[in-house]
């Protein structure tokens, strides 16, 4: 039985020993982390917005929520081509990050592998603003929240998306849009694409494999440790210039399939 034999439901989704033990740690690291929020605000405020204009400060104290909550509940996955990812990072060049999406630890699988030195921003969908403490954290830290059902909301997208990079932000994404139930790759949108493109920021595609080993879409939290299901493979970074929108898209994608297993792939690629 998956989750061992203390696993019982509940209407936010399944939990046993390990998953309790994993919420009430990222509940008590929250707490610190939700304080430190506070206090950026504060600090902004005060200011008048003119200390940390690029909210590197909520970007340091959710890094810190993260690796904490990733050590202590081994949940750190293997990765792949870190080492020259983190080289990238010292060119001061920003990127986007294109990631495959189907549990909720791709977040900080991702979020993690950016170390303590870089600031960047997640896009992500508009109803991630309701989440308790991460909610607080998105709209404190300047990152982009799209109601894809609302032209203005993408046209606003865009434009932030572009000015971050353009200042040296790295941004990432996933293209998906939402999470994959069967755990296979599905269609991209385009947005992600489209905001590189117009910058001739690079994209770096990121494959993550067996992130719903440890936690399914319908669990409320992992029921296991990652470390030893999960891979996060990070490729070389793909130019977006000399070549148009559509060749980027699918050049991102090969990628990113390339480094899946085979489960994960989409059928009829």
């Amino acid at each position: 039985k998956e989750g061992g034999l203390f696993t019982f439901n509940t209407k936010y989704g399944f939990l046993n020993p390990y998953a309790i033990y994993y919420g009430i740690t990222s509940i008590f690291l929250g707490l610190f982390w939700y304080a430190a929020l506070w206090g950026c605000q504060l600090l902004y405020f005060l200011s008048g917005n003119r200390i940390d204009k690029r909210r590197r400060l909520v970007t340091f104290f959710s890094q810190v929520w993260g690796e904490s909550l990733m050590a202590l509940a081994r949940l750190r996955p293997e990765t792949e081509g870190l080492d020259k990812f983190k080289e990238f990072l010292k060119t001061n060049e920003a990127a986007m990050l294109v990631a495959n999406h189907n549990s909720w630890l791709d977040i900080p699988f991702v979020g993690t592998l950016y170390g303590w030195g870089s600031n960047y921003k997640l896009v992500s969908k508009a109803e991630l603003g309701k989440v308790p403490i991460l909610g607080k954290a998105i709209k404190l830290g300047g990152h982009i929240m799209v109601d894809r059902s609302n032209r203005k909301s993408q046209v606003m997208t865009l434009r932030q998306g572009m000015d971050l990079l353009k200042n040296n932000v790295h941004l990432c994404t996933f293209p998906e849009g939402t999470r994959s139930k069967s755990g296979r790759l599905l269609p991209f949108k385009k947005g992600a694409f489209k905001i590189a493109h117009k910058v001739g920021a690079p994209v770096i595609p990121i494959s993550i494999g067996g992130s719903a080993k440890a936690m399914p879409y319908y669990w409320m939290f992992p029921f296991r440790p990652s470390r030893g299901v999960a891979k996060v493979v990070i490729h070389e970074p793909i130019s977006s210039k000399d070549i148009s929108e559509k060749e980027l898209t699918e050049q991102v994608r090969a990628k990113i399939i390339e480094g899946l297993p085979e489960d994960q792939k989409p059928l009829n690629e």
